[in-house]
């Protein structure tokens, strides 16, 4: 059934649900409520159940009897980034969307904030994020301390190793958006099926010049049913999308691989060939570095590559410099720091804590001199 909006925009409300009959019902009535106080334009509410076992889709079929603007897509569990996408093309090939609003629907986000969404939408936002890190935001205070970590530094790992820093919140699933961003990433965003999708979405949408309006919001724990997140597959999926498609990420990689190259001559030149710990660090260090250059010219800052023999030299010999006065100063100073107040026996810690530092001043030199924008 085609609904068009008459005074202003075809909004459509994507719920995705697996195992949600205690819930979805409420989330719907406080959507409806909420939607009568919005003038001006016209509401769908989408339903993509994952054909839940507990029997939610015979709960919205009841429904839909006294609310015709509501609509059940079911279809087998491939995960929450299919079941989005899934639900994108029929919200704009079937209901002709012009927005598309997506939230949980365990009422973990309050049906309430769809108003400052579509305030924002008003003034001209064609991407809206829900955030639980910027003022006025919040995150459950009854969480344990550890999840609190996790949560914080599983967003910032996001938010910085994909370099947009402006946005707080990328892990969340309570966003607004124009339906060209599904025209220009549905056959990219094919390939992700968990999680990671909400992640992924933002990240192209960006690339595709959406600005990115944030409004606050307090997220609470569920209180039916259960989480669907696998955490070990999350993160795993998490830190291989930032790691392939974020600098910083890739820079970490290279950064890896260097600290093995590193830490490996360091434990040879020390514990076989007898040498103290700086002048061993030294030596791992120098072929840390030239690996490092040519594979982050390679990779890592791959769209601004040192082709010509000359800038390469050049370039090799500036990094060199740059990236020694990091081992010099900073990770054999801290190892040489450590060695005369702690003695000898924990220089391995001290080079963990040097090379902590050495990032820092690495991707900073690498990205503002190096391989600065021409």
């Amino acid at each position: 059934m085609e609904r068009t909006g008459i005074n202003g925009m075809n909004v459509v409300i994507i719920l995705p649900t697996y195992n949600e009959r205690e819930n979805i019902e409420l989330v719907l009535d406080a959507l409806h409520k909420k939607a009568k106080s919005i003038p001006h334009h016209i509401y769908s509410y989408l339903v993509v159940d994952d054909l839940s076992p507990d029997g939610t889709g015979d709960i919205i079929r009841a429904y839909q009897k006294k609310h015709t603007d509501t609509y059940l897509l079911e279809g087998k569990k491939e995960g929450l980034g299919k079941a989005l996408l899934r639900g994108m093309t029929y919200a704009v090939e079937k209901l002709h969307a012009d927005y598309i609003l997506q939230m949980d629907c365990d009422l973990s986000h309050d049906p309430k904030k769809i108003s400052e969404f579509i305030q924002e939408i008003d003034k001209g936002a064609d991407f809206v994020v829900g955030s639980r890190y910027i003022k006025g935001g919040s995150i459950p205070s009854n969480w344990g301390i550890h999840r609190k970590i996790f949560s914080v530094v599983g967003n910032a790992i996001v938010r910085f190793g994909l370099g947009f820093t402006y946005v707080h919140d990328w892990t969340g699933g309570f966003r607004a958006y124009a339906v060209k961003y599904y025209h220009q990433l549905k056959d990219q965003m094919k390939e992700y099926s968990g999680y990671v999708f909400q992640i992924a979405f933002l990240h192209k949408a960006i690339q595709q010049g959406a600005h990115v309006i944030e409004v606050p919001i307090h997220f609470t724990d569920r209180k039916f049913g259960h989480s669907k997140i696998a955490p070990a597959e999350y993160i795993k999926n998490v830190l291989l999308y930032v790691g392939m498609h974020g600098p910083f990420g890739k820079f970490l990689i290279v950064g890896g691989f260097g600290f093995v190259i590193n830490a490996v001559l360091l434990v040879v030149f020390r514990e076989w060939a007898g040498l103290s710990p700086t002048i061993a660090n030294l030596i791992g260090a120098a072929a840390a570095i030239f690996s490092n250059f040519n594979l982050n010219n390679m990779w890592t800052f791959k769209e601004k590559k040192i082709t010509s023999l000359g800038m390469y030299l050049a370039k090799l010999v500036q990094f060199y410099v740059t990236s020694s006065i990091g081992v010099i100063v900073i990770q054999t100073g801290t190892i040489a720091l450590g060695v005369k107040l702690f003695g000898e026996s924990r220089y391995f810690i001290y080079f963990l804590i040097g090379t902590g530092l050495l990032l820092i001043w690495n991707y900073t030199v690498y990205s503002k001199i190096i391989w600065k924008k021409k």
